[in-house]
């Protein structure tokens, strides 16, 4: 016999909650006080892998991989005991098992509920490997791009590098012939010899340390961030920024502020933004009637932040083009890509900085990243 009344009714109630349940896109899962799962929707049995009835009435730390796992039963307890939330109402991600054992990234918010049948915890899981396998490729574009955006600045800045280069090499051949002339003498003065060879030596590290900083700046390499020291960043790549400025007759001054709090970023890459702007200022003063006021770089430390300013002395940044200038082939130069920019302002952001400009007061323009300062 059919069941009646308020049977049919709450028996009706219940399948149209199940039903509800199984229409959600997120994976619903509850479970009781002692962690065993009471519901399983129709969306968390296609991202996990489970049939329902397979799960039900099991522990829900067979979604969790270790450690997690092994400690669920603890976190329960703990909440239980104390009634301080770590998750519940928090939402967070975390990862996830499958039934066949693979793991993958979930996003996870828990609420709390009790009724009659006692306390409930409800989990709402969405799937967020499709997100990070996007942002994984975004990262691998942005590396691949900001590497090609490495050898076409040092394309532009290929002179100024050459000159730096000459230079010491040139006095290697000066000094060379120098102690040649020494030796063919009969009276060899092997004071003047040792202190020929020793300047030889400091021309021929002079020389190498400029094409080793080149070396370590073009290469390919994994993006690692680090607590970084940013005048000690400037001073690695400065040999390279002056090499550009001395190519064309800009002066070069730096203003260090000292005891910056430092900063997390990859070196590499920080140094490919110092490169990019300082270009940039060489290439508006290149006709400048200032050129002996040069290109001023400034650090500066203000509440939470580190501060780098690359002034030049230029025609500045024209109306017309504006904030444009951070977009991807926006160019006032007759041969360039009109990437540069547009990867350092990518490089700062992702972190968590801003990279501005403003007029100088003096003329021309200032660039300005601001990069947020960490404990040591």
């Amino acid at each position: 016999m059919a069941a009646s009344g308020p049977e049919n009714g709450e028996y009706s109630m219940l399948s149209e909650w199940s039903a509800l349940l199984d229409a959600a896109v997120d994976a619903i899962v509850v479970i009781d006080e002692t962690g065993r799962i009471d519901t399983f929707n129709a969306a968390a049995e296609r991202l996990f892998g489970y049939a329902a009835a397979d799960v039900v009435g099991r522990n829900v730390d067979i979604l969790m991989p270790e450690p997690y796992r092994s400690r669920h039963a603890g976190y329960v307890e703990r909440y239980l005991e104390t009634g301080e939330p770590h998750i519940i109402g928090i939402g967070r991600e975390v990862q996830a098992c499958r039934a066949d054992g693979t793991l993958f990234p979930v996003a996870l918010s828990v609420g709390e509920a009790n009724g009659p049948a006692g306390r409930r915890f409800v989990g709402i899981i969405r799937d967020l490997s499709s997100q990070r396998a996007a942002e994984q490729r975004a990262r691998s574009l942005e590396t691949r791009l900001a590497h090609v955006g490495r050898f076409n600045l040092m394309g532009e800045m290929a002179a100024g590098i050459a000159h730096e280069i000459n230079q010491p090499l040139s006095a290697i051949a000066t000094y060379a012939q120098a102690a040649r002339r020494l030796l063919d003498r009969d009276d060899v003065e092997i004071k003047t010899l040792r202190e020929i060879c020793a300047k030889i030596d400091d021309q021929a590290r002079r020389a190498g340390q400029v094409i080793e900083n080149l070396r370590k700046f073009i290469r390919k390499q994994d993006i690692r961030t680090q607590p970084l020291d940013v005048n000690a960043v400037i001073r690695d790549v400065w040999n390279l920024i002056e090499a550009d400025a001395n190519a064309e007759g800009i002066k070069l001054v730096a203003r260090y502020t000292h005891d910056l709090p430092v900063v997390r970023a990859d070196a590499v890459q920080l140094q490919q933004v110092l490169l990019n702007l300082t270009r940039n200022s060489v290439d508006a003063m290149r006709k400048s009637p200032h050129k002996d006021r040069g290109i001023v770089i400034t650090t500066e430390k203000d509440d939470h932040v580190v501060r780098i300013l690359v002034a030049d002395h230029g025609p500045g940044v024209s109306p017309e083009i504006g904030e444009n200038i951070f977009h991807p082939f926006v160019t006032t130069k007759a041969e360039g890509l009109g990437v540069g920019l547009a990867i350092s302002r990518t490089i700062v952001q992702s972190y968590g900085g801003s990279l501005t400009f403003r007029d100088n007061p003096e003329g021309g323009t200032v660039f300005v990243v601001d990069l947020p300062a960490k404990e040591e």
